[in-house]
C-alpha cells in the first residue's frame, strides 16, 4: 500500500464538495436519530464551526434526506479517486442510509439491520462454541473458590464488587492515574514503533448515571476526551482495570485522526459518526489495546476476567439475536445470559438496555445493533491481523496503517488496507 499518510492528500475541488456534503448530511441524519431515539448518529466532531452538526435543524423530510444520502454515494463514485478513500466513504454513507431506512420504517430485519450498518453478516454463536468458552472459564477459575463453576465465579465477581460511591471514587481518582500511565505505554510500545508521535491533552473520567452503556468516550476534540462510567451498573475491581485499555485506545484512535484531520484538511475525518463500518475497526482496535501495548497478565484475576468477557460477549450477541430476531422475551434473554453467560440476574437485566429493542421510555433503542461490533470487530479483523503483522516483524508498518490512514479502518477497507500484508 505504501506510506499510509501519502494518499491522505489525493483532493480536488469537487472532491472537497464531496467532503463538506458528507459532513452536512452527518449532521442532519443526527438531528433525525436525535428526535427519534435520543441519540444522535454523531458521536464525535472536531472540525471548523461553520460545519458543526449542531448548527443544523433536521426539517422532517426523510425522503430528501434519503435522497441526498444517495446521491453523495454518486458523487463518491464519480469524484474521489483514492480507492480506499472511496469505499470508505461509500461505505460510511450507505450506513447512514440504513440507519434512516431503519428509524423510518417499514420494519427492517435484524439481520439486515446489523449488515445494513456494519457490512459484516449477523452471527448467532453455536451453544458449542459457547461449551468451548464456558470450559476456558472454567480453566482459569479452578483454583477459585466455590463447590462448582456458577458458585465458583458467583464469588469471585462479589470479591472484587465496587459500587455506589466507592466506585464513583475509583472511577475519579485511581483510573484517572491509570489512564496517564496507559497514555505513556502507548507512547513506548506503539507510537515509537511508528517513529511519529500525536498530540495528547489527556482523559478526564466521570461518574453518571441513567445511562444505557457501562462506560463510553466522549472524544471532545483538541486532543482530549472525556470518558465517563455508568454507576449504576455494578463493577468488579479487576474489570474496570481493564475497561481502561479499551476506552484509552478509542481516545488514541481519534488523537490520530485529528492529526490527520488538521494536516490533510480532509473534513469528513472531522466528524465520527456510529453504526457504520468504522464501529467494528473502532471497537476491534479497543478490545486488542492490550495486545498493542504488550501487556502480560499475570495476576490469576485478570485472566479470569478475560476468559468471562470472551463468554459474555458471545452469549450477549446471541441474547440480542434472541431479542431483536428470533422473538423471545426480555426475560428469555435475560435466563439465558445468566445460564449460559454466567452473570448476575442484576447483570443480566442491566444489559437488556443495551441490546433490547425499546428503551425504558418506548423508544427505538439505537444502540440495539451495536453489541456485534466488539467481538466481531476485534476476532474476525484486528486481532489476526495484528498477530500476522507480530509474526512476520511487521508491527511498525501495522501501527502505521492503523493510525496514520484513517481510511483502512472500516470493515469494508479493512482487508484492502492490509494487502502488503501477506
Amino acid at each position: 500500500m505504501g506510506n499510509p499518510k501519502c494518499s491522505r492528500r489525493n483532493l480536488s475541488t469537487v472532491a472537497m464538495d464531496v467532503s463538506k456534503e458528507f459532513l452536512r448530511l452527518c449532521g442532519l441524519v443526527g438531528g433525525f436519530t436525535k428526535q427519534l431515539t435520543g441519540v444522535s448518529v454523531v458521536d464525535a466532531y472536531f472540525g471548523p464551526d461553520e460545519y458543526h452538526p449542531d448548527k443544523l435543524q433536521y426539517d422532517g423530510d426523510e425522503k430528501s434526506l434519503r435522497q441526498d444520502l444517495k446521491r453523495l454515494i454518486d458523487a463518491i463514485g464519480d469524484e474521489v479517486e483514492d480507492p480506499l478513500r472511496k469505499d470508505y466513504l461509500s461505505g460510511e454513507v450507505q450506513s447512514l442510509v440504513t440507519v434512516v431506512d431503519w428509524l423510518s420504517g417499514p420494519h427492517m430485519e435484524y439481520p439486515d439491520l446489523v449488515e445494513g450498518l456494519f457490512h459484516i453478516p449477523m452471527k448467532r454463536f453455536d451453544e458449542s462454541v459457547v461449551d468451548d468458552y464456558i470450559n476456558s472459564v472454567e480453566e482459569v477459575i479452578e483454583d477459585y473458590p466455590g463447590a462448582d463453576l456458577r458458585e465458583k465465579v458467583t464469588l469471585f465477581g462479589e470479591q472484587g464488587e465496587v459500587t455506589g460511591d466507592e466506585l464513583r471514587k475509583l472511577i475519579e481518582g485511581d483510573l484517572q492515574q491509570k489512564s496517564a500511565e496507559v497514555g505513556a505505554l502507548f507512547v513506548k510500545r506503539v507510537f515509537s514503533k511508528m517513529g511519529e508521535q500525536v498530540q495528547d491533552n489527556g482523559v478526564i473520567y466521570e461518574a453518571v448515571t441513567n445511562e444505557p452503556w457501562s462506560g463510553y468516550n466522549w472524544y471532545k476534540g483538541d486532543f482530549k476526551s472525556l470518558n465517563q462510567f455508568n454507576v449504576d451498573s455494578t463493577f468488579n475491581m479487576n474489570t474496570i482495570r481493564s475497561v481502561i485499555y479499551h476506552e484509552y485506545e478509542h481516545h488514541v484512535s481519534n488523537l490520530w485522526r485529528e492529526k490527520a484531520y488538521r494536516e490533510t484538511g480532509d473534513l469528513e475525518l472531522a466528524i465520527v459518526p456510529l453504526h457504520t463500518g468504522r464501529c467494528v475497526i473502532s471497537e476491534g482496535t479497543a478490545d486488542t489495546a492490550k495486545d498493542f501495548l504488550e501487556i502480560e497478565e499475570e495476576d490469576p484475576a485478570v485472566k479470569v476476567v478475560s476468559e468471562l468477557y470472551k463468554l459474555r460477549r458471545v452469549t450477549s450477541i446471541n441474547a440480542a439475536i434472541m431479542l431483536n430476531h428470533e422473538g423471545k422475551t426480555a426475560e428469555e434473554a435475560v435466563e439465558y445470559m445468566v445460564e449460559r453467560g454466567y452473570r448476575t440476574r442484576k447483570s443480566a437485566e442491566s444489559s437488556i438496555n443495551f441490546i433490547g429493542q425499546k428503551t425504558s421510555d418506548g423508544r427505538v433503542n439505537f444502540f440495539a445493533p451495536y453489541i456485534f461490533t466488539y467481538f466481531i470487530g476485534r476476532t474476525d479483523f484486528v486481532y489476526p491481523t495484528f498477530c500476522k503483522a507480530r509474526d512476520e516483524g511487521e508491527l511498525s508498518r501495522f501501527f502505521r496503517t492503523v493510525y496514520l490512514s484513517p481510511y483502512s479502518g472500516s470493515s469494508l477497507t479493512w482487508s484492502k488496507a492490509f494487502e502488503w500484508l501477506h
